[in-house]
């Protein structure tokens, strides 16, 4: 399946609905959203690693075992964690697992969607553990970098996480990925656009 990036949609009328719904509730960016990753992260990769097979998850037995060793505890952690982060913040918290799947949406379709949502309400952008193994996490980390001005951008223990240290978790991901022979032409890309921004960081220091 292609993979584009930046990612497209041509759901523009459904995805300016549903940011229609959260401009009711949140003024301007003041929102904190969590990137979560739920089909990858770190368990993925262990998982993975431990098969030491092909993973093919179109595979009933296999995706069946991807569903208990992954996509389970993934989402068993993100709802610890977003419930305490419930009740660390006062504003609004915006949680993308809880969008249930829209039918015949695309991952571009999220991708841009989450992306708006972030540009739009996001004043606070929390990284779960693991995020730099997920196309959707590593865009949107490119994404609130971009921003200005900038949302606080911090990691899973509300530490802050910067450019720089996000840009080698997604380098140290792509290495791993490769050597299990997974595709990654799409956090290559995220991370030459981190890469860009690096740079941009360092000439406007030196202004």
């Amino acid at each position: 399946m292609k993979v584009n990036f930046p990612p497209e949609t041509d759901r523009e009328q459904e995805i300016e609905s549903l940011l229609n719904v959260l401009r009711s509730v949140i003024v301007d960016r003041a929102a904190v959203y969590v990137s979560t990753p739920i089909t990858s992260g770190r368990r993925f990769v262990d998982w993975s690693r431990r098969r030491n097979l092909e993973t093919d998850l179109s595979h009933p037995a296999t995706h069946k075992e991807f569903v208990r060793e992954v996509l389970e505890p993934n989402n068993k952690h993100a709802r610890t964690i977003i419930k305490k982060l419930r009740s660390m913040f006062a504003q609004a918290l915006i949680d993308p697992t809880a969008l249930k799947d829209i039918e015949g949406w695309s991952q571009d379709d999220y991708r841009v969607l989450w992306a708006k949502v972030i540009e739009k309400y996001a004043g606070t952008v929390v990284f779960l553990d693991g995020w730099q193994y997920s196309n959707g996490c590593a865009y949107e980390f490119l994404i609130a970098n971009r921003l200005h001005p900038q949302p606080s951008i911090l990691n899973e223990t509300l530490a802050p996480l910067t450019l720089e240290a996000g840009t080698r978790l997604v380098k140290s991901a792509i290495l791993e990925l490769q050597n299990l022979k997974f595709p990654t032409g799409f956090l290559q890309r995220v991370l030459s656009e981190l890469g860009k921004l690096h740079a941009l960081e360092e000439v406007l220091a030196e202004a």
